[in-house]
């Protein structure tokens, strides 16, 4: 009997963390697809009632950026769940994926916002399903992702439910669309759905040297920071309609952030040098003892010599 609740034990043990993980999994399977729906039609309802700046759309799509500072500094100052102190080895490599990832992503915003101004959604979301293609040839390129036949099945049914629901909505066409038009938000659409099947395996890549959740967060901050950025850069050269308040907010966010890096930076610095010379001082301090031990241990060898000697007198 105690045989057998100790393996009903370890079985509980074991199947515990996998349905957390399962039903963790599918949460954000879920939370994946609506946002996915969602920010198509908020672009695209954006654009059919009368909305222009393309880079302005591109601006919205992250940055929402500054939400993610919650989710890196509750759970060790507000909640108390762990110990790491945020950016802790986080690495200028670390640092520079970051921002490449984040640029590539924030020129794959623009080319989202450039093709669905021009397209309707079934369109856009027709070619969109392209990517996962695109992911599926890159990952085994990227991260040696071995093609199964349960992948591979996954992609083809759903690039052709992309493709029936396509075919099977005519009625969001947009007035004026000419040729032109909807050649660039073709080509744009198709670029977007690269791009990002890019982005995914490059990032998996990255994430193999993350060794936590906090982590990751960390990366996306500068990700999301970095393609920000971008957008902004592309709101103030080609002159899109940019009001002062959100150039204001722009530039508090931007000078907010990088105070905030640079404190951070500042911290690790000091903190190195600390230990630094913590170590010193501890290696010091046993050179010092071991010296006086053996300083000891021989004048306690000469004190015995000299007792032999008298004692022989």
């Amino acid at each position: 009997m105690n045989q057998q609740e100790e393996g009903e034990q370890q079985q509980n043990l074991v199947k515990a963390p996998v349905k957390r993980s399962l039903g963790l999994l599918i949460t954000t399977y879920g939370c994946l697809f609506v946002g996915s729906i969602a920010s198509s039609l908020l672009a695209k309802y954006y654009f059919v009632h009368g909305g222009s700046s393309r880079w302005v759309s591109t601006w919205v799509q992250s940055a929402g950026f500054p939400l993610l500072l919650g989710l890196i500094y509750f759970p060790r100052f507000v909640f108390k769940t762990t110990k790491r102190r945020p950016f802790t080895r986080f690495t200028h490599r670390h640092l520079l994926f970051s921002v490449v990832i984040g640029l590539i992503l924030g020129f794959n915003n623009f080319l989202f916002s450039w093709g669905t101004s021009y397209l309707p959604v079934s369109t856009s979301s027709l070619l969109l399903s392209t990517q996962l293609i695109f992911t599926l040839i890159l990952s085994v390129i990227i991260v040696k992702q071995k093609v199964t036949f349960s992948n591979l099945n996954c992609v083809v049914l759903l690039t052709l439910s992309s493709v029936l629901l396509a075919l099977g909505s005519s009625q969001d066409k947009p007035a004026g669309l000419t040729k032109t038009k909807y050649f660039i938000g073709f080509l744009s659409t198709i670029g977007a759905g690269l791009l990002f099947a890019l982005y995914l395996p490059v990032t998996e890549r990255v994430y193999r040297s993350v060794y936590c959740y906090a982590m990751v967060m960390e990366m996306q901050l500068v990700m999301e920071f970095s393609a920000t950025v971008f957008a902004t850069i592309g709101v103030v050269m080609y002159g899109d309609a940019f009001g002062g308040v959100k150039i204001v907010s722009t530039v508090l966010c931007v000078w907010g952030f990088s105070s905030y890096v640079y404190g951070i930076y500042v911290k690790m610095k000091k903190d190195e040098e600390k230990e630094e010379e913590e170590e010193e001082e501890g290696h010091t301090g046993m050179k010092t003892v071991e010296d006086g031990g053996e300083l000891e241990l021989e004048m306690g060898m000469i004190k015995d010599d000299v007792a032999a000697a008298d004692e022989r007198v």
